[in-house]
């Protein structure tokens, strides 16, 4: 099992109460973006994740995004078949969101919803 795949109880209690340091470092890994690329969408400094050990907790917030992020992935790797066509189509320009990159949609919430909007567009076919 991937630590991409969250069920949802484990979801509310990530939200809740924050994640393990070392399940942060699993999303990171496992998602292919680098603990700088994440820490930024989290809006947490990488330092301040480095400073923890390995079982301590991220706050809930940073948390949260970063369970969401992990979701985001999950079915983004799903949409595209792997990761490097996914991580492709999250780094370019995208019409349907204005030009801009998927991946400047990463810092918050509603951004990250319009990412999984798109994903499931693209699913279904109504997007490219």
């Amino acid at each position: 099992m991937s630590a991409l795949e969250i069920s949802e109880k484990d979801f509310l209690m990530g939200a809740r109460n924050g994640i393990q340091k070392s399940m942060l470092l699993t999303i990171a890994r496992e998602s292919g973006l680098t603990l700088k690329e994440l820490s930024s969408y989290l809006r947490i400094s990488t330092r301040s994740i480095q400073e923890k050990e390995p079982t301590q907790l991220i706050a809930p917030g940073p948390s949260e995004r970063a369970l969401y992020i992990a979701k985001l992935f999950q079915s983004g790797i799903e949409t595209f078949g792997n990761r490097d066509k996914f991580r492709n189509w999250l780094n370019s320009e995208n019409q349907v969101m204005g030009g801009e990159k998927p991946v400047s949609y990463l810092d918050t919430f509603s951004g990250i919803q319009l990412v999984l909007d798109e994903l499931n567009a693209i699913e279904y076919g109504f997007s490219a």
